[in-house]
């Protein structure tokens, strides 16, 4: 099923058959699936196959019974045509100049029509920026850099912040860092593998980092536009034509279409059977009952009275962009960027502020049970006494990075949700 940026099905054909379909066969259960950040028609098909041929491996551990019907949709998640999106990877001169056109392109229509787009353009093929240059690009991008509705709140983007965001993710990236002596030239703030150093004083910056930061929050909008939207529409017309248990999988950006189509719904009754969340890159406290510095709870704390079974997130210190990056990019309160969640320790370790990503870190504030270790196939899950589960990735490589979530892990985790009455 495909749907449009904002969230209109653009194959009513193949809606219509598969609604036929699910009446003919009105008690087969059916899985729903939506795929993450950054894939194309041909990523989606490939994670979907790879997980349906570990999940075909399970399943024959169960009883015999109706075989499922399984429902993927796509959505334009690409942030640009490659697969540097996610992983943060740097890029030569020809990936920067089609990664900044790209997202120039989703940008000719939220700023404002009085943008300077020749500079705008100047700025952002530059091979690097002067700390007056990146605030002079950041004051162009502040009307893009829309506050998260689900985490906690977000102090408005200002120059500083965003300027403050991307030397930070410049430097969980790995990216070649300049100071002041223009002599001293090298990676200052990479310390191997994605992984997080210190950044130090820097003069210069490169200006992919701000279009990357752009990127995020369109992409991040536009997940929930589309569950929202599109998806919370064919999930009513589903529900109506077949009685079968619905199971539902998000991966990444893909987790907050399934939650937003699911808060879109009623709110008396249960929508879905289960809901599995791989990876997700939304707030480790979408699902609190009290969030710092915002009233109420998380944003979506109501999908837990939504969905039958316990509802099952995965987290990973695997996953650059979730556990080092994502509390990186948003914008936030000086007082919140420093908050210390206390919780119990896991592989994945505890959320560093109270920005950090479900799918880095796990849920908190929830009554949650936590899981060190995902279990494999043949092993035990205990899925009772707590409406929300984490299962942590990191031991073992078992989620090895934000894309590595087709693996006989995850599938085993969806049988056992769907063994459940």
């Amino acid at each position: 099923m495909r749907f449009d940026r904002n969230g209109v099905c653009t194959s009513p054909g193949t809606r219509a058959a598969l609604l036929a379909a699910l009446a003919a066969k009105p008690t087969s259960p059916v899985l729903f699936f939506s795929h993450g950040w950054n894939n194309d028609f041909a990523d989606a098909v490939d994670l979907y196959r790879t997980f349906l041929s570990h999940l075909q491996e399970v399943l024959q551990t169960l009883p015999p019974g109706p075989a499922p019907i399984f429902v993927g949709i796509t959505w334009p998640s690409m942030w640009l045509p490659s697969d540097s999106g996610p992983q943060m990877a740097a890029a030569g001169p020809t990936g920067q100049n089609l990664e900044t056109e790209c997202v120039a392109g989703e940008l000719l229509n939220i700023l404002p029509s009085s943008t300077d787009w020749d500079r705008f353009y100047q700025l952002v093929h530059a091979a690097r920026l002067t700390q007056a240059e990146a605030r002079e690009l950041a004051g162009m991008l502040k009307p893009a850099l829309k506050a998260d509705r689900v985490g906690p709140d977000e102090a408005p983007a200002s120059e500083d912040k965003i300027v403050a965001a991307m030397t930070a993710m410049q430097a969980a990236g790995g990216g070649a860092l300049v100071r002041d002596n223009l002599d001293d030239v090298g990676t200052v703030g990479g310390t191997g593998g994605g992984r997080p150093g210190a950044a130090g004083i820097l003069s210069y910056l490169d200006p992919r980092w701000a279009v990357r930061l752009a990127s995020l929050y369109i992409m991040k909008d536009r997940a929930g536009t589309v569950g929202s939207n599109g998806v919370a529409a064919l999930l009513r017309d589903i529900k109506r034509s077949t009685q079968g248990p619905l199971h539902m999988v998000g991966h990444s950006f893909g987790a907050k279409i399934m939650l937003s189509a699911l808060a879109a719904q009623p709110a008396v009754g249960c929508h879905a059977r289960s809901l599995l969340l791989l990876q997700p890159a939304v707030s480790h406290l979408s699902f609190a009952a009290t969030v710092p510095g915002r009233e109420g709870p998380g944003g979506y704390r109501g999908v837990l009275d939504r969905v039958a079974n316990p509802i099952v997130t995965t987290y990973s210190n695997h996953d650059i962009p979730l556990h080092e990056i994502y509390h990186l990019a948003l914008l936030r309160r000086e007082d919140l960027g420093e908050l210390q969640i206390a919780a119990g320790e896991t592989a994945a370790g505890n959320p560093p502020n109270a920005y950090a990503a479900l799918g880095g870190y796990g849920p908190r504030g929830a009554g949650q049970r936590l899981v060190n270790t995902i279990p494999g196939p043949g092993e035990t899950i205990d899925l009772a006494g707590a409406r929300l589960i984490g299962l942590d990735g990191s031991v073992a490589n078992r989620i090895d990075s934000h894309g590595g979530v087709a693996t006989s892990f995850t599938a085993w985790t969806l049988r056992s949700l769907m063994a459940l009455p």
